[in-house]
């Protein structure tokens, strides 16, 4: 397939002047084709497919007709042209970049071409005077950029808020905008790292096998048996993901949840029932009921809840404790009040950190733009997979390194760990069984078993405490996590789910003397 650079951004934002650049830097003039839906005062340095403007403002994803004639066109262009090795497509700045999408993977074009870098161009007038008052069709283009490039820095922050994954660059040579545009390998990393990781040991241990300790051998098994064991989760949560982004109507989510009555938050409670998955599976649904406009204290508490209230997390607890089935039942009872209590608080003192990468509902994200124009039966497939692929990627990286870091302490931070257990009273032995959760919890339907072991050497009010942090916040979640939201609001929510569960325990102990 043809690789296709998309080069986008205001009229005046020096589009034309930057293909040209670039084409004079890679030295592929003969080899690249350009395709052009602007009319700019630089001419490019070849002669590109003039499109219309007005005619593709009228390409709708649900009426093929809008937009057969134009991938004739671009197809017989490119059959002109002997196929080119790239692409280069200079975008009207004030049109839709799901129009774009449309167009490109429409079934004439779809097997021919392959989006590989969208650059966003920006200057800083336009971004202080003219953005605010554009439309979702510029918000779209800004949404979809893998990089933006602008003048100054002085408008970086600004533009994360329409898009914090891009990377955003201050005039940058051909260089460097060069290596910018060469595919992102995250797709495939962490599979072929994984994959090299285990032929590596194996490698090892048949040569030297007897001189390898132990601890090592452990860390590799943990390490492999966490990865492994997430996948299916990880995977589960990013399909849930895009389903409520793309197929759950916004009028639906803010009916159940959006606002702040008591309606949405025993909502927000109880969802976890119906949703049997894990804890790190549903921090992408918690990011994509905040972008979809939910307020953050509700979809906090969906986040927090759903592992507690998860069937299987209570069958396993009622499975590791049969001698004592009231302790699922507080588990449920305490564990939905610390979540409901952590959630209240941001609602009540809510930190303007937190809200960075929050959408509201009148600030509509690219899906929501595309939802405008599209019925779901309509939206692109090839646009579904790519994005689930970007996400799990993503999950799957954070996953891993949490995974490597967990297994040393594992291995070597437990047994101090345990051994300071002993002969402590509760209020001091409580804080030790919370550290021991967030570096020990794999899966909340699995910590319960940990925490019937670890009933032997703690008193059983300690690991109350362990069974309720553990599902809400692990160092699995917090890599996770890291990745949707700012650090602040990370130790924010750290530190008051620590707390509320140290408090839960001691009310455990209290309700047991």
């Amino acid at each position: 397939m043809i690789p296709v650079y998309i080069v986008t951004g205001f009229i005046g934002s020096g589009k034309s002047t930057f293909i040209n650049e670039q084409i004079q830097h890679r030295k592929k003039l003969g080899g690249t084709a350009l395709i052009s839906a602007e009319e700019g005062s630089v001419e490019l340095i070849k002669k590109p497919l003039q499109l219309d403007a007005d005619t593709l403002s009228t390409i709708s994803p649900t009426n093929p007709s809008s937009y057969d004639t134009i991938a004739s066109e671009i197809a017989n262009y490119i059959e002109r042209v002997n196929p080119p090795k790239e692409i280069w497509i200079e975008w009207n700045g004030m049109l839709g970049f799901h129009q774009l999408e449309t167009l490109l993977y429409s079934e004439k074009l779809s097997h021919l071409l392959q989006i590989e870098k969208v650059l966003y161009i920006c200057t800083d007038q336009f971004v202080s005077t003219i953005l605010p008052g554009l439309g979702n069709d510029v918000a779209s283009q800004l949404y979809s950029a893998d990089c933006i490039i602008t003048e100054t820095p002085t408008h970086h922050a600004l533009l994360r808020t329409y898009n914090g994954e891009a990377k955003i660059v201050t005039q940058p040579s051909p260089e460097k905008v060069e290596q910018l545009c060469r595919n992102s390998t995250w797709g495939g990393l962490i599979p072929n790292l994984l994959v090299i990781g285990i032929t590596t040991y194996i490698l090892l241990v048949t040569a030297f096998r007897h001189d390898i300790p132990y601890s090592i051998h452990h860390s590799f098994a943990i390490i492999t048996g966490l990865v492994i064991e997430a996948i299916p989760f990880l995977l589960l949560g990013t399909v849930g993901s895009t389903i409520i982004r793309y197929f759950v109507p916004q009028k639906v989510l803010l009916k159940l949840l959006g606002d702040h009555s008591w309606k949405s938050y025993g909502a927000a409670m109880i969802s976890g029932f119906a949703l049997p998955i894990c804890d790190c599976a549903i921090i992408p649904l918690f990011k994509a009921l905040v972008d979809r406009g939910i307020p953050l204290s509700v979809a906090l508490l969906f986040m927090l809840a759903s592992p507690i209230i998860n069937p299987v997390t209570i069958l396993s607890t009622w499975y590791a404790f049969p001698d004592n089935p009231m302790l699922s039942l507080w588990r449920i009872v305490l564990g939905l009040g610390v979540a409901l209590l952590v959630a209240l608080s941001f609602r009540f003192c809510p930190s303007s950190t937190a809200m960075i990468k929050a959408r509201t509902p009148q600030g509509l994200s690219y899906e929501e733009i595309v939802l405008e124009s599209a019925k779901p039966k309509y939206i692109n497939k090839k646009r579904l997979l790519i994005h689930m692929e970007k996400e799990f990627s993503q999950l799957l990286f954070y996953f891993s390194m949490a995974a490597g870091v967990l297994s040393v302490v594992q291995v070597y931070g437990k047994p101090w760990l345990l051994q300071a257990g002993f002969a402590l009273p509760d209020f001091a032995a409580i804080p030790i069984l919370l550290v021991l959760a967030f570096f020990f919890s794999i899966c909340s339907t699995s910590d319960a078993i940990i925490g019937k072991s670890l009933s032997t050497l703690f008193p059983i009010s300690s690991v109350m405490g362990f069974l309720i942090l553990g599902p809400m916040l692990d160092i699995k979640n917090v890599y996770i996590l890291k990745q949707y939201m700012p650090t602040a609001f990370i130790v924010r929510l750290s530190i008051t789910i620590a707390v509320m569960s140290y408090l839960a325990a001691l009310v455990y102990q209290f309700l047991l003397s």
